[in-house]
Parts: C-alpha cells; sequence; structure tokens
C-alpha cells in the first residue's frame, strides 16, 4: 500500500507537468534541490511582491492548474482583477498582472496573452479566443536607442476577438465588435463594427442585437 507521502508527491509531480504516470522520485529529488540553492542565495532570493516575479508564478504553475476554481482563484489572490464569472482558460501568457482588468461573463481562450504593462481592461461578455495576442508595449521602430513604447489595451463589452487576432499597443476594441481570426489591429475598432486582415480593415457592420451571455466555467480544464 502506498504510504500517503508518496501519493502527495505523485500529485505534485504530475501538477508540475511531469505527467500521471511519471514517476515521483525525480521530481522530489529536484525539489530538495531547489530549496537547498534557495537557502545558499539567501539575500539574492526574489521579492516575493516583485511583479516579475508573480508574473513568472503564474505563467510557470498557476496557468497549467487544471481546476478552473483553483486557477481564477490564485489569479485573484496576485492581483489580476477578474469577476468571479470569468474564465481563463489554460496556458495563458500573463504580464504584469496587477494592471488587468476583466469584466464579468467573460471567455479568455488557452494560449492567449494578457499584456497588462500599459494597462489592459476588457469588459463584460467578452470573448477572447485561443492563441490571441494583447499587446501593451513595442520599441520605436527608427529610435537610436530602441525606445520603449506602451499603450493601454481596451476591449469593450460585448466584443468577439476571433482565433490568433493580434491586438497592439494603443488600441481600443469598440463595444460588440468583431475581430476575424488572424486580423493584425492597429488602430481603433468602430462598435459594431466586424474587422480582418493584416492590417485589420472594415469588412462590415455586426447585428446590434446582441441577446447571448457567455459562459464556460467547467469543473476541471
Amino acid at each position: 500500500m502506498k504510504r500517503p507521502q508518496d501519493r502527495l508527491w505523485k500529485g505534485l509531480a504530475a501538477l508540475a507537468g511531469l505527467g500521471a504516470v511519471a514517476s515521483a522520485a525525480p521530481f522530489r529529488k529536484r525539489l530538495r534541490s531547489a530549496v537547498r540553492m534557495a537557502r545558499s542565495l539567501g539575500d539574492e532570493l526574489p521579492d516575493l511582491n516583485d511583479p516579475i516575479f508573480i508574473d513568472y508564478l503564474l505563467n510557470t504553475f498557476v496557468g497549467k492548474i487544471p481546476f478552473p476554481e483553483i486557477r481564477m482563484d490564485l489569479y485573484r489572490k496576485a492581483g489580476l482583477k477578474v469577476d468571479p464569472t470569468t474564465n481563463i482558460m489554460m496556458h495563458a501568457f500573463v504580464l504584469q498582472a496587477r494592471d488587468i482588468s476583466i469584466g464579468p461573463n467573460c471567455i479568455i481562450g488557452p494560449f492567449t496573452t494578457l499584456d497588462g504593462r500599459a494597462t489592459l481592461a476588457i469588459g463584460r461578455n467578452v470573448n477572447v479566443a485561443g492563441q490571441v495576442l494583447t499587446i501593451g508595449g513595442h520599441h520605436a521602430v527608427d529610435s537610436p536607442t530602441a525606445e520603449g513604447l506602451l499603450g493601454k489595451v481596451v476591449i469593450e463589452d460585448n466584443a468577439w476577438i476571433a482565433m490568433r487576432a493580434t491586438i497592439l499597443p494603443g488600441v481600443t476594441v469598440g463595444e460588440g465588435a468583431y475581430v476575424a481570426a488572424g486580423a493584425l489591429v492597429n488602430r481603433n475598432v468602430e462598435p459594431y463594427t466586424l474587422v480582418g486582415g493584416v492590417p485589420a480593415k472594415k469588412i462590415r457592420d455586426r447585428n446590434r442585437d446582441i441577446k447571448y451571455t457567455l459562459g464556460h466555467f467547467p469543473r476541471w480544464i
């Protein structure tokens, strides 16, 4: 019969991405080695309140937890302002979590980048599909010093961002707007319009009679 501590190590190994069938012994050995190294670093250990360290924890561990309630609770504890009815699916990549706010009834797809370096504000009932990039910072192309530039990204209520779209710094996606898959959005999107392409251009108006309420909150994944 397995000892309780063996089951615990096996669970931790699976959570760390070693796989359910992987042996827990290598993970246990690595963890002990990491603890010894941390103790030897002393004052060089990262500040637990450092936003960069918080993002590291979110992207390395929290985003891989397959239980939405636990995952979302940890995002909130880390300072990400997100409504309890919203689900950030697994493997999201978060930058500067404390400057990100997401309203109610939103779905944030897997492998999406949420960049809060210049603040990211997402309204209510917004769908952000998988592998979408929201980008809050870039570098001036012709600057001799590669000057860094920041721009707040806003996605308003009832907007829909389809898979692999990219929202560049300083862009506001208006209420009810629809951004097509793979679009590169480098300027503001008017409310209730459908845009697509590289760079994104208006294709047509979108129906304003939106009656759906988004919600995807399974017990796991």
